[in-house]
Formats: structure tokens, sequence, C-alpha cells
């Protein structure tokens, strides 16, 4: 699977509950929240597919994951970063979260389809338009306005950016 660059969600949801296991197997419970590409492969079903799994680690656990997925890994000839918590730099506020899964070792949450909308479109990369056109049309966002007051809901104004706001503008003048 190294060679190709996404997982699917069958993939996805069996690596994690492997995962599982290998922290019960050491009398660990360890929990994580996932956000980015698995939050919209996973909980939106907006995609197929992702390239890796972004998710917080809660730090209690956070060294034992980090080894159970390098485990699981090296098992499935998976990158080391298949699952990984880089993301953890990315989070403005204590995200909002519902239950995703819960397999034997690993509770996996969610952040809520507002928190991702709201870190999806402060961050305003070209990227992610996709995601946040699929979002707003969940979230039943329909103009600027209405998405700038979700973001502000869940995001800071000092890390509000000009580029945020237009990117808001252009997504609902071009009709989302």
């Amino acid at each position: 699977m190294l060679h190709s660059p996404h997982m699917q969600r069958d993939d996805i949801e069996e690596r994690l509950r492997e995962v599982g296991a290998e922290l019960q197997a050491r009398g660990v419970s360890g929990e994580i929240v996932i956000v980015g590409g698995a939050f919209m492969t996973l909980v939106l079903r907006s995609r197929e597919a992702t390239k890796d799994v972004d998710a917080y680690f809660d730090p209690s656990s956070a060294a034992a994951i980090r080894e159970a997925v390098a485990l699981v890994a090296a098992r499935h000839d998976l990158p080391d970063d298949w699952l990984n918590d880089a993301v953890k730099g990315f989070f403005a506020s204590v995200p909002e979260t519902n239950l995703w899964a819960e397999f034997p070792g690993l509770k996996v949450d969610a952040v809520t389809p507002a928190y991702m909308f709201a870190m999806k479109a402060a961050a305003a990369r070209p990227g992610d338009i996709e995601d946040i056109r699929s979002l707003a049309t969940h979230l039943g966002i329909t103009s600027s306005e209405a998405g700038l007051a979700v973001v502000s809901a869940h995001v800071p104004e000092r890390l509000l950016t000009a580029r945020t706001r237009l990117l808001l503008e252009e997504l609902f003048e071009a009709g989302a």
C-alpha cells in the first residue's frame, strides 16, 4: 500500500482497529480526534479516500499510540506517518467532538462538522476548496456571512486572515 497515495475508508477503519488492539495488548487505552481528509472520508463520507489520517492524540497515550501506529505501518507497508498528530498545532481552540468509533484499546472522536469547516476555512488552502464546499452544504451555509460566523465561533479573531474572508466571499459568490 506504500505505493498507493490514498487509503480507502474500510482500510482506515481496519488499521485504526489494529492500533487499538496493539494498545490493548499493552494495557493502554488511547484516544484520538480525527480531522482533515480522514474526517471528510470517514465522518462526512464526501470522499472515497485520503492520503493519511490527521488526528489529535490524547497526550497521556500519545507515545503508545505512535508505537502502535509504527507497528501497523510496518505490518501493512504503510508510510510511518499514515496516522499522525502533526495537526496538533492547528487547533485554535479546544475542539467540539463527537464519538465516531470505539475499538478495544482506542476511542476515536471526530471534530464537529462546524469545527472542521472553521479549520479548513481558516487555513484557506486552495486544495481545501472542495472540502469547504462539502462542509458548507452539509451545514446549510449559503453565504460568506454565515460561513464567517461559523469560523468566528471556533477561531479567535486574531487568527482570522483577509485570505479566509476572501476565500469565503469567492466561494459563495461563485455559488457553492
